[in-house]
C-alpha cells in the first residue's frame, strides 16, 4: 500500500513545477511583444528618443508595483533582500542590459538588432565556460544551432553597420548574458523568489538610471508631449507591461535557465511571424517569404529538439535510462556508456539466476 501512495506524490509535485515553468513562459512570450515596437514608435513619431528616461519611468513603475505588493504580502511575498553589494553590481548590470539594448535598437538597423539578440545564447554558454567549466551536450548544441540558424534565416533581412551601433550591440550583448546568468544564480543563492529578487534591485535599478538621466538627458524636461497625449497613454501602457515582465523574466530564468529564457524569446518570434501567415495568408508566395517559411521550420524543428533534450537529460539524471531521438544517428557516448554497463550486469546476472533455478528444480 505504501508503495502505491508514493508514486502520486513524486508525480504532483513534478506536475506543479512544470506548471509553473508553462505559466511564466506564457507571460514572458506574451508581454514581451508591445514593448519594441513601443519603443520604435516613441523616436520616429512622437521624437522621444530619451532612452534612459523610458527606461526610468519602466523601473519607478515596478519600485511602486513591488513595494506595495511586499508590504502588504500579496502573492505570499515577504520583503526579503539581498547583500548589498551583489544587490547593487546585479541592479547596475540590469539598467546597463536594458539601456544599451535600446540603444542598439535606436542606433542599428533591426537585421543586426535581430543578430544581437542571437548572439546571447552563444555568450552565455561562453560565460559559463570561461567561469565554471560548465558545457552543454553536443546534442543540445546541435539543437540550438537551429534554432538560431532558423530564427536568423526568417528575420534577419537589412543589415547596416557603423561603429556606435556595433559598440552599443556589444555591450548589450555582454550585459544581458551576464545579467540573466545573475538572474538565476543569485535567486538560489539568496533563496529569494522572483518577486523579492525584483523587488530587492528594483530601487537601485531606479536610483542608478534617475543618476544617469541627470547626466546623459538633462534636456528631457524640455520635450514637449502631443496634445492629444497618445505617446503618454502608451509610456504608461509600456510601464505596466515592464513591471510585469521585470518579474516573469526573474520568474522563468529561476525555475529553467538563461538560455531556456533566450528560447522562449526567439519562440515568441517564431510564434509572430507564424501568426502573420496563418491570419494574413500572401496570394502568392515571393522568394523572401519562402524564405521566411524554411526559416521558421528550422527554428520550430530546433525547439521542438531542444525541449525534447533537456527532457530526457532531465529523467537521466533521475536514473531513467530512455533513448531520445538523436540515439539512433548520434549515441551519446555516456548513454551509450551507461547502457553497455547495464546489459553487462544483466549478462553476469543471466546465468547466476539459470543456476538457482536449476538448483531448485
Amino acid at each position: 500500500m505504501s508503495g502505491g501512495s508514493d508514486a502520486p506524490a513524486e508525480s504532483k509535485p513534478a506536475m506543479s513545477s512544470n506548471l509553473v515553468v508553462a505559466m511564466w513562459a506564457g507571460f514572458s512570450s506574451l508581454l514581451q511583444l508591445p514593448p519594441p515596437s513601443c519603443r520604435l514608435m516613441f523616436p520616429r513619431r512622437y521624437g522621444f528618443t530619451f532612452v534612459l528616461s523610458l527606461t526610468l519611468c519602466h523601473f519607478i513603475a515596478t519600485t511602486v508595483f513591488l513595494e506595495g505588493v511586499t508590504q502588504f504580502k500579496l502573492f505570499g511575498s515577504s520583503v526579503k533582500h539581498m547583500e548589498t553589494k551583489d544587490n547593487w553590481l546585479t541592479a547596475f548590470c540590469g539598467v546597463l542590459s536594458i539601456a544599451f539594448m535600446n540603444f542598439s535598437l535606436q542606433a542599428n538597423s533591426v537585421g543586426f538588432y535581430q543578430i544581437t539578440k542571437l548572439c546571447i545564447i552563444p555568450v552565455v554558454l561562453g560565460i559559463e565556460y570561461a567561469k565554471s567549466g560548465k558545457t552543454v551536450s553536443y546534442r543540445v548544441l546541435i539543437s540550438l544551432g537551429l534554432l538560431l540558424a532558423g530564427v536568423g534565416i526568417a528575420t534577419v533581412t537589412d543589415i547596416q553597420l557603423n561603429m556606435k551601433g556595433c559598440m552599443y550591440a556589444v555591450i548589450a550583448v555582454l550585459t544581458t548574458a551576464q545579467f540573466q546568468l545573475w538572474q538565476g544564480s543569485k535567486q538560489k543563492q539568496h533563496g529569494l523568489s522572483a518577486i523579492q529578487i525584483t523587488h530587492s534591485i528594483a530601487l537601485p535599478q531606479t536610483l542608478i538610471t534617475l543618476a544617469s538621466v541627470v547626466v546623459v538627458e538633462p534636456n528631457v524636461t524640455s520635450h514637449t508631449f502631443s496634445s492629444n497625449y497618445v505617446d503618454v497613454a502608451l509610456i504608461v501602457l509600456t510601464c505596466l507591461i515592464a513591471m510585469v515582465m521585470n518579474v516573469t523574466s526573474f520568474g522563468l530564468i529561476g525555475k529553467t535557465s538563461a538560455v531556456t529564457f533566450q528560447v522562449v524569446g526567439h519562440a515568441k518570434t517564431c510564434l509572430i511571424i507564424a501568426s502573420g501567415f496563418i491570419f494574413f495568408p500572401p496570394a502568392y508566395f515571393s522568394a523572401n517569404e519562402i524564405k521566411n517559411l524554411f526559416g521558421l521550420f528550422v527554428a520550430i524543428l530546433g525547439m521542438v529538439l531542444y525541449g525534447h533534450i533537456k527532457t530526457v537529460d532531465q529523467r537521466r539524471s533521475n536514473g531513467d535510462q530512455s533513448p531520445d531521438c538523436l540515439d539512433s544517428l548520434l549515441p551519446d557516448p555516456k548513454f551509450k556508456a551507461a547502457g553497455a554497463s547495464q546489459m553487462q550486469e544483466e549478462e553476469e546476472i543471466q546465468p547466476i539466476v539459470k543456476e538457482e533455478e536449476g538448483e531448485k528444480s
